[in-house]
C-alpha cells in the first residue's frame, strides 16, 4: 500500500489577536465620540427644543386655553415631560423667569392656594406674580388675612432665591372706597402694598433696598370695570421681578 500522503499543517497564526484589538480600539473611539456628542451643549438648540415641547404638550405658562400665564391645571400636566425645576435663572429674560417662577408656583401651591395666584405673566420691565386682592386682603382693608399668609410665604421663598429686585403694585377698581381710615382708592393701593413689603421685609428678611412699593389705584384695569367679576380681576397686587433694570 502506498504511504499515506501526510496532510500539509498550516502555521498556527499567531496575529489573530489583531482583529479583536481592532474592533476593540474601533468600539473605543465610537464611545468617546459619543461622551464628546452629549457632553457638548448647544444652547440655542436646548431652548428652541424646550419650547416645542413646552407649545405642544401646553406644559409651560403659554396662554393656550387660559389666559397668558396662569398658573392652573398643574394636575393636568405630565410631570414626566415637564422641564425640571432647576434654580433661578441667573441670566435668564423675564419669559425664562415667567416659566420657572409659574412651574415651581404649580408645584408648592395646594388645592384652593392656587385661587390665590390669578396670573403669572410677563412684559417687558419683568416677570408678574398677580395676587387676587380678596384672597389677601378684607373688603377696603390693608391688613393681610392670615389664611392668605401661607400662599404669601411660597411666593416670598422664590423671592428669595434671585437678587433681583422687587416692585410691589397695588391695584383697584373703580369703585370709590368707604373707609374712615382710608380715603381714596389711592391710598389703599399704596397700603396693600407696602402691607406685602412689610411682610416679606419682616418674616422673610429680604433686603429691603431691593423692594419698593407702588399704587395705581384704578389706572391700570386689566379688564373693563363693567361686572363685579370684572372689578375682581382688577383688584390685585401684582409683585414685579425686574428683569430689565434699564426700564
Amino acid at each position: 500500500m502506498a504511504a499515506r500522503k501526510k496532510k500539509h499543517e498550516e502555521p498556527e497564526n499567531h496575529e489573530r489577536w489583531l482583529v479583536s484589538y481592532a474592533d476593540f480600539i474601533t468600539l473605543l473611539f465610537a464611545f468617546f465620540v459619543v461622551m464628546y456628542a452629549t457632553s457638548s451643549n448647544n444652547e440655542e438648540k436646548q431652548k428652541s427644543f424646550e419650547e416645542s415641547v413646552r407649545k405642544n404638550l401646553k406644559l409651560a405658562y403659554t396662554g393656550q386655553g387660559t389666559e397668558q400665564g396662569q398658573v392652573v391645571g398643574a394636575e393636568s400636566l405630565v410631570p414626566e415631560l415637564a422641564t425640571p425645576i432647576e434654580g433661578f435663572p441667573k441670566q435668564g429674560g423675564a419669559e425664562e423667569v415667567q416659566d420657572y417662577v409659574g412651574r415651581k408656583l404649580n408645584k408648592s401651591l395646594e388645592g384652593t392656594e392656587k385661587l390665590a395666584i390669578s396670573k403669572v405673566h410677563h412684559d417687558f420691565i419683568g416677570a408678574r406674580i398677580s395676587l387676587a386682592a380678596s384672597t389677601f386682603f378684607p373688603v377696603g382693608s390693608n391688613k393681610l388675612k392670615l389664611s392668605s399668609l401661607k400662599t404669601l410665604d411660597k411666593v416670598a421663598e422664590i423671592l428669595k432665591e434671585t437678587d433681583r429686585k422687587v416692585v410691589i403694585e397695588g391695584h383697584t377698581d373703580d369703585t370709590p372706597i368707604v373707609s374712615d381710615k382710608i380715603d381714596s382708592n389711592w391710598e389703599l393701593g399704596s397700603l396693600r402694598a407696602t402691607s406685602v413689603v412689610r411682610y416679606l421685609i419682616k418674616y422673610h428678611q429680604i433686603d429691603p433696598a431691593r423692594l419698593a412699593a407702588i399704587s395705581y389705584s384704578d389706572q391700570k384695569p386689566l379688564v373693563k370695570n363693567d361686572s363685579e367679576i370684572n372689578r375682581a380681576k382688577n383688584r390685585r397686587i401684582e409683585i414685579l421681578i425686574v428683569t430689565n433694570d434699564k426700564q
